[in-house]
């Protein structure tokens, strides 16, 4: 994982409207306006755990919801360092949230980390993690399923080769409207997917791709209307950086700059319920040396052009990062982690209203 920063761009950019600051320096569960709206960390760091990150949430059968995310428990909360994958309960719409629980022991040289989670047509959960066993040289896609809504995780898979770096990102893995699943990856300079079409029981490699003048990580797709799939891409370079495959992930255009610009940082991507737009989170902050603001933007024409650009975290002495999101009905679920006193892990729900006002 590397890391970056963002500022409110009024930029020449074809996209339009302006931010609106929002403060998030709130440390316990305090509700805010708008009616529905709240925020709170729900993973403080602590004594002997420097670091809480890289989440994702996934509704359970019971109407609850299981959040993952990277608990480190030792060390100063290096990327390196160790850490586990722990959980919590919700059984109120992500109000309140249940005792920690282990979801993954760390089973790798460094750590386990960067949680995501895809429901399987059998109702079983599949949890797609890396297994990270050295700082730079060996990082591994695993898979594990639960059939007892994230009790217990069996049958570890592994998806990447020995011996290389492979990374992922938290809040990724979409299934297709052809039942495709396309899991975001990448390693080295190069992102590609990796694609089943056997609910997971077989995996292959799409091509790999970077920019021209540079290189790329921690790739967000999105299927679109008319079946093609977008893929932004994390760059030096800039700003997101975007590619289109037509034919589900297996091959994608040339990357090309997109109009979501700022420094080198992850976005993530969903679509917006009852609009079906697609709602981009992003560090809005092209040139900075934080991960200050993080913006959400609105895309009303699948990707082309972003608008209602707003704030949702623009406190200038913190910062913020690896966003993902969960719709619960019409409130969007955001975790992501701050910097500020050790790196913990923040919940924000905004209804669907606050990203459209």
């Amino acid at each position: 994982m590397r890391k970056i920063i963002a500022i409110c761009f009024l930029s020449s950019l074809v996209i339009s409207t302006g931010c609106r600051n929002r403060s998030g320096n709130i440390k316990d569960s305090t509700l805010i306006k708008p009616e529905g709206a709240f925020e709170f960390f729900v993973a403080p760091v602590g004594p002997q755990n420097p670091r809480n990150s890289e989440a994702a949430i996934i509704p359970l059968k019971d109407g609850s919801l299981l959040l993952g995310w990277t608990e480190f428990y030792a060390g100063n909360g290096a990327d390196h360092g160790p850490a586990r994958i722990s959980g919590k309960i919700s059984t109120d719409g992500g109000r309140t949230w249940g005792e920690k629980y282990t979801l993954v022991e760390n089973d790798g040289g460094c750590n386990v980390m960067e949680v995501n989670f895809l429901r399987l047509k059998n109702g079983d959960i599949a949890l797609f993690h890396c297994q990270k066993n050295s700082e730079s040289v060996d990082c591994r896609i695993i898979m594990r399923t639960s059939s007892d809504e994230g009790k217990t995780w069996l049958k570890p898979k592994q998806l990447s080769p020995d011996g290389k770096y492979t990374g992922l990102t938290n809040g990724r893995s979409i299934r297709l409207r052809s039942g495709r699943i396309v899991l975001e990856a990448w390693e080295g300079d190069y992102c590609y997917c990796v694609l089943s079409d056997d609910d997971g029981i077989t995996w292959r490699d799409s091509q790999r791709v970077k920019p021209a003048n540079g290189a790329c990580w921690e790739n967000a797709c999105i299927e679109l209307k008319d079946g093609r799939v977008l893929m932004l891409i994390r760059t030096g370079l800039g700003g997101q950086y975007k590619c289109i495959s037509a034919d589900g992930g297996e091959t994608w255009s040339e990357p090309e700059a997109s109009l979501l610009v700022g420094t080198a940082a992850p976005v993530s991507l969903s679509r917006v319920p009852g609009t079906g737009d697609i709602l981009a989170i992003w560090n809005n902050n092209p040139g900075a040396e934080k991960r200050n603001p993080l913006t959400a933007a609105i895309s009303k024409d699948e990707g082309e052009t972003w608008v209602n650009i707003r704030n949702i975290e623009d406190n200038p002495e913190d910062a913020w990062a690896y966003p993902a999101v969960t719709w619960i009905s019409n409130r969007a679920l955001v975790t992501y982690f701050n910097y500020k006193d050790g790196l913990s892990l923040k919940i924000k729900s905004l209804p669907e209203d606050w990203f459209y006002n």
